[in-house]
């Protein structure tokens, strides 16, 4: 049995009562990373290995959001933190309805970016930018093999959204300022982040102000 999720942005999958994926948009593609052909018909916890802000496992043989879906009831939103396959860390808020499909409990999940998330990524290209500026030479010369393998890597709408995250800029903030989609947004972030080699956006601040794409005021 295979669920039709509709065309929605956010990353969206369907787990039945067995902890088996029976959904998964073309939006989890793009943003969870794994082809629906990968992951349909595989046990959840399996192919996600979730677990919470502070370390904690959550995904498991034993899920407890699994089984509250089977009981027919609806779990509340929670944040859980997973492993793209390129090794990219993604913190989300996961917000589930159970629904009935054919007399059989259904668990539907939605992924969004986690505000937490946002915030201390914010925060941490703050620290970033001020140790890297005082580790900068004196001369104040940008890295040029850097500079250089950013531009290479990136189109210009990428290396324009490189600029505002390592200005600590959030989603959503970036998106109003280039009259984005948030999920537009999204996407470029989490494409330009392997192909620069990073896992994070601090990483990708680290190698912006080493390359000299962004300077402190």
């Amino acid at each position: 049995m295979t669920l039709k999720l509709g065309s929605s942005t956010a990353a969206t999958i369907a787990v039945d009562a067995r902890g088996t994926i029976v959904a998964w948009n073309k939006a989890a593609e793009q943003i969870l990373g794994w082809p629906a052909t990968e992951a349909l018909g595989r046990p959840c916890h399996e192919l996600m290995h979730g677990f919470a802000p502070g370390g904690v496992p959550i995904c498991g043989p034993d899920c407890a959001v699994a089984h509250v879906c089977a009981q027919g009831h609806t779990p509340r939103r929670f944040e859980m933190v997973l492993h793209r396959p390129d090794g990219t860390e993604m913190w989300f808020d996961v917000t589930t309805v159970t629904i009935d499909d054919d007399g059989r409990p259904v668990g539907v999940h939605v992924f969004e970016e986690s505000v937490s998330s946002q915030r201390l990524s914010a925060m941490a290209a703050d620290v970033v930018r001020r140790l890297t500026d005082e580790q900068r030479p004196a001369n104040g010369k940008a890295d040029e093999r850097t500079y250089r393998r950013i531009v290479d890597a990136l189109t210009p709408r990428e290396i324009e959204v490189l600029k505002l995250v390592a200005s600590g800029n959030t989603t959503d903030q970036i998106a109003r300022r280039l009259k984005l989609s948030r999920a537009t947004i999204r996407n470029h972030i989490y494409n330009l982040l392997p192909k620069l080699g990073v896992h994070s956006r601090v990483e990708a601040t680290v190698l912006a102000f080493k390359a000299g794409l962004i300077h402190l005021p």
